[in-house]
Formats: structure tokens, C-alpha cells, sequence
């Protein structure tokens, strides 16, 4: 049976890079620290982490750092997503070996693939793990709420979704009716519609890292039952949020910058090519940094 108990925040970590574009694993183990002490449940590694620009060694590297860091206090999802099934299931038996307590998956970014084959994959690397697995509903990568609950029932490691096409609340209502318990849903997309998932049966949230600490809280502050407050909260760092939900490339860039600013991050860049935001978006970043505290954890 795979371990169905998986909730709460789960921050997709950020890959601190210094301007050469090597891995920093001081502080990729400090951001794990952080998260922790932002009473974080989890932590992922995957598109929000750059993993897509990671070489086999890096992935293995970097995973084997985060378990190692986390060492059992939270739990650690790795994205195995691949163009190919054999890849998919290399990686996934890989992330088995090296510690990783759940992987995620998106279907293949293949243009004009068959929904046939799409399920199929998914049921090749399921029948191929113990491991839970996370599909990964994204923009250019969706997954209907139907094939969710199709896979979800056909096996049963298929028992997580992070729904991201937005917008989110129609699908999380729509897979709930047709999955039941089946699947336990995440949200995602830097928390666009956070609250709104909750009430839609969401069990966590997969958004960026920057201020996991104010994702616990409004998460707290939900489950103690005071909406309005969850509310006031998490509409009080909207602006900063949406600083970070630039387009890729860009959202990198801040993001690092807020962990730098916050003590975690020595050095704030991407791996390249990323594109990187104007002046104004920085000089906002300091005006909102100052005005809401955002100071270290």
C-alpha cells in the first residue's frame, strides 16, 4: 500500500546556483532548515527547483543533499518526469534508491500525444514503484480531471494530484466528484487560488518557497476554522506573491532574491538562460519587503 498520509504545505524548493551556474549545497541544506523552521510538512524537487536544467549526476546529487538534510523530520517528493517512459521509470526507481519519499510526474510534453498513451505511461511507472506518485496537472502538460480519476483507480501508487491548469477551482471540484478518496488533491501555481482549493478538499499545497512560513500560517489559520482571518492574511502578501509568479525565468530570479534578502540564499541566481526582471521589479521587491517585514526565519 503507498503512503497515503501525505498533507500540509509542501514548498517546491528553489536551486541556489551561484553566477556560474553551479550548485551551492550549503545552502540548498540551509533552505531545507528553512523550511523546516517555516513548519513546513514537505518539500519537493522539480520545475520550481529547475530541475529540468539538472544533468543526471546534479539530480542525484541534489536529492541525496535534501534527504540527507531532512533527515526523516519532513517528508521529500522528486519529480522523475521524463519525455519517455523509460526515463520516467529509470528516474523514478532512482529517486526509490536515493531516499525520496513520493515522486510527481507530468505527462510527457509531447505535442498532440494520444490521451491512450499518456495513460499509459503513468500506468508503466506506476506498476513499476511501491513509491506514491504525484500527477502533476500544468499548463502545456494538462491533465483532465477524468483521466485523473481514471488512473487514480486503475493503480493505486496513482493517489496524489497537484492540479495547476488554471483556473484551479473547477478542476479540484470536478476531480473530487469523480476520484472520491481515491486521489488526494494538492494545489499549486504559487497559491493563485490557495484558499479556494481548501474548500474544494484540497490536503495540500505545493507552491514556491519564499514565504513558507506565511503558507503555514494561513494554513493553520484555515484549519483552526477562521477563514476571515486565513483570508486577511494571505491577501496582506498577494503583491510579493505575484512577484514571484512572474513568467519563467523571471519568478527565479526574485524568488532567490527574497531567500537571499532572508538569510537562506549567499547568491540569487538562475541557471541560464533565464531572463531577468527590470529594475522597477526590484525596486518594488524592496518597497514590499520593507513595508510587509519580511525578515529571516
Amino acid at each position: 500500500m503507498p503512503d497515503r498520509s501525505f498533507s500540509g504545505v509542501f514548498p517546491i524548493l528553489q536551486m541556489p546556483f551561484n553566477e556560474a551556474g553551479e550548485i551551492i549545497f550549503e545552502d540548498l541544506r540551509a533552505e531545507v532548515e528553512y523550511a523546516i523552521r517555516g513548519g513546513v510538512h514537505g518539500v519537493g524537487i522539480a520545475y520550481g527547483s529547475e530541475v529540468n536544467k539538472l544533468d543526471d549526476h546534479e539530480r542525484d546529487e541534489v536529492l541525496s543533499a535534501v534527504v540527507d538534510q531532512a533527515n526523516g523530520r519532513i517528508k521529500v517528493v522528486m519529480n522523475t518526469g521524463a519525455p519517455s517512459t523509460v526515463q520516467t521509470i529509470h528516474y523514478t526507481r532512482t529517486a526509490k534508491v536515493l531516499g525520496a519519499d513520493a515522486v510527481m510526474i507530468a505527462p510527457p510534453a509531447i505535442a498532440g500525444i494520444p490521451g491512450s498513451l499518456v495513460r499509459q505511461h503513468f500506468i508503466d511507472v506506476a506498476e513499476s514503484t511501491d513509491l506514491p506518485i504525484y500527477m502533476q496537472d500544468m499548463a502545456g502538460a494538462a491533465m483532465a480531471p477524468a483521466l485523473l480519476a481514471d488512473l487514480a483507480q486503475a493503480n493505486e501508487n496513482l493517489c496524489y494530484a497537484k492540479i495547476e491548469t488554471l483556473p484551479t477551482p473547477n478542476r479540484f471540484s470536478e476531480t473530487a466528484e469523480l476520484a472520491g478518496d481515491s486521489i488526494s488533491m494538492f494545489g499549486g501555481a504559487n497559491g493563485v487560488f490557495f484558499l479556494e482549493e481548501l474548500r474544494r478538499g484540497a490536503v495540500g499545497t505545493m507552491q514556491g518557497i519564499a514565504l513558507c512560513d506565511i503558507v503555514r500560517k494561513t494554513w493553520d489559520l484555515y484549519h483552526a476554522g477562521d477563514e476571515i482571518a486565513a483570508e486577511r492574511l494571505w491577501n496582506d502578501y498577494q503583491p510579493l506573491v505575484k512577484l514571484y509568479t512572474l513568467a519563467e525565468g523571471q519568478l527565479y530570479w526574485v524568488a532567490k532574491e527574497i531567500l537571499k534578502r532572508r538569510g537562506v540564499f549567499s547568491e540569487a541566481y538562475p541557471r541560464l538562460p533565464a531572463v531577468k526582471p527590470d529594475a522597477g521589479i526590484y525596486r518594488e521587491l524592496d518597497a514590499l519587503i520593507e513595508r510587509l517585514g519580511v525578515a529571516a526565519i
